[in-house]
């Protein structure tokens, strides 16, 4: 693999020294300038997500002003930054995780809160003896009849646009927020050729609700019909009976160790990480309505996040700074031990703790290659844009990871090897790069490259380049090749042709 990280990107402002709480929309449009809308807050948002059928953003927020109520879900216009509507939680009740999930034709919010003060984990790792909420919420739209009167309708996939802002919305006051843009203006009732009605608007309503011992910290949708939940160190496969939104069944109860922090799937494999044992992997079977545990992590590590590229292979990151590559090489769960069964494929620290891991799509493919099928450099060009990874940081990075061919590897890391050692490209203070890039991995895992160490390259002179690539290497940086002849002399227009491919991709 390959990292390169792009540029520094604010998507929530809460710095408890400032006084207020900023929301920033981005808006990336290929072959566009960059838009920026930046919504003045009444408290800490703590994630967002994106409604289709209304077209609203739902904001989880925190550290609210009001004396009944310090948490709540709310929706917002993206356009002018009006709250809408909200949905209180409880005096002392705390959002901790939402996410959208499917029942039926419908989309419901699923939330998990703490209804307890103080550490959700003890110093050993294990659960603090607390409790949590598990909400579902509505999310119905409302429309404005002809004789003044509200007519609710609960139903998800609608064709129907978003609203405008609203100055009141079913006894609830819209919080007018502050917003300054690039491209267009709260009083705009159009973008893009959408025209908003003014006679519809949406709201959330509580379809059901139940406390567990344990604060819900994550929950997350599986198989399109199920959720995962957890709470403290165990993790439910839930469902709606009927299609309920007001009923929710558990099915199945797994459990950790310790704490579990996150909750991931991808198709029938589950993906849980806790504080201290690291990620496990589990398979439901529907008909046993049983969880068994097939795969478990080689080390003892923080889950900061985790996400499943496929059902054998996971991306993590962690609280001290690195992100993992973890993979079951064998692909067999049949009489196999589920005790520290994953390999370790890849790893790179960055120094930053990443909060969200997600899998991305990333190509680096030039229009330009379709005509150039015959040469080598583009015939070396595969299919790999849904095998990329987005990270993004507690200090407001955003990290990309592409996966690279073999030649191409094995190309790059020859001559990364030459740019820490180089004046021109080497660490400032004489650190020593290799150590910095692996510390807190295993001394033979294999390592990701550093894309920017590699960038440093298409900054230089054409002189300074063919310096670099002649340098010769010492013992301690010589590098290791699968064949054992000499590998060929590399040139640097292989090197600036495959370093500029990545970037035209990214800018």
């Amino acid at each position: 693999s390959c990292i390169y990280r792009s540029w520094s990107f604010y998507t929530f402002n809460s710095q408890s020294k400032w006084p207020s709480i900023f929301l920033f929309q981005v808006e990336m449009v290929p072959s566009k300038r960059l838009n920026v809308q930046k919504f003045h807050f009444g408290g800490t948002p703590r994630k967002v997500l994106y409604h289709s059928d209304s077209r609203l953003l739902l904001v989880l927020r925190t550290d609210l002003s009001d004396d009944l109520c310090s948490s709540d879900v709310c929706c917002v216009d993206p356009l002018s930054g009006s709250v809408l509507s909200s949905f209180k939680f409880e005096p002392g009740e705390i959002g901790k995780c939402m996410e959208l999930v499917k029942v039926g034709n419908e989309q419901v919010l699923v939330v998990g809160t703490s209804l307890s003060t103080g550490p959700a984990i003890m110093p050993s790792g294990e659960a603090e003896s607390t409790k949590g909420r598990l909400i579902v919420l509505c999310i119905e739209q409302m429309q404005n009849s002809d004789s003044g009167s509200i007519a609710f309708s609960s139903r998800a996939g609608s064709s129907s646009q978003r609203t405008s802002p609203f100055r009141e919305i079913g006894g609830y006051a819209a919080e007018q927020l502050s917003s300054s843009s690039l491209c267009s203006s709260p009083d705009d009732n159009s973008c893009d050729g959408i025209k908003l009605e003014e006679s519809e608007a949406w709201h959330l309503r509580l379809g059901y609700s139940t406390t567990w011992p344990g604060m819900v910290l994550a929950v997350y949708p599986y198989l399109d019909r199920y959720f995962l939940a957890s709470a403290g160190n165990c993790f439910y496969v839930c469902g709606f009976p009927n299609d309920n939104p007001q009923r929710v069944r558990r099915l199945a109860v797994g459990r950790t160790r310790f704490m579990i922090m996150t909750l991931t799937a991808h198709f029938t494999r589950i993906a849980v990480g806790d504080c201290r044992d690291g990620v496990l992997f589990y398979s439901y079977q529907e008909d046993a309505r049983k969880l068994e545990q097939v795969y478990c992590d080689p080390v003892q590590r923080l889950v900061a996040d985790c996400t499943l590229m496929d059902v054998d292979t996971a991306a993590v990151s962690d609280r001290k700074g690195s992100l993992s590559i973890l993979s079951c090489l064998n692909h067999s769960e049949d009489n196999s031990s589920p005790e520290c069964n994953l390999a370790l494929t890849c790893s790179f620290y960055m120094g930053e703790i990443a909060m969200r891991v997600r899998k991305g799509s990333f190509s680096y493919k030039l229009p330009a290659d379709d005509a150039l099928k015959g040469c080598q450099v583009a015939s070396n060009v595969g299919d790999i844009s849904q095998n990329s990874i987005m990270a993004s940081t507690l200090l407001g990075s955003i990290i990309i990871f592409i996966p690279l061919t073999r030649e191409e590897y094995d190309l790059l890391e020859a001559v990364q090897a030459r740019l820490v050692i180089h004046p021109l490209t080497a660490p400032i203070l004489g650190n020593d790069h290799a150590e910095f890039r692996c510390r807190g991995s295993l001394a033979r895992a294999p390592k990701a490259l550093d894309g920017d160490m590699l960038a440093q390259f298409l900054e230089l002179t054409s002189m300074q380049q063919e310096a670099v690539l002649a340098l010769p290497l010492g013992a301690q940086n010589t590098i290791m090749f699968n064949s054992k002849q000499s590998p060929p002399p590399i040139t640097v227009n292989q090197v600036v042709r495959l370093l500029e491919r990545v970037h035209y991709a990214l800018n």
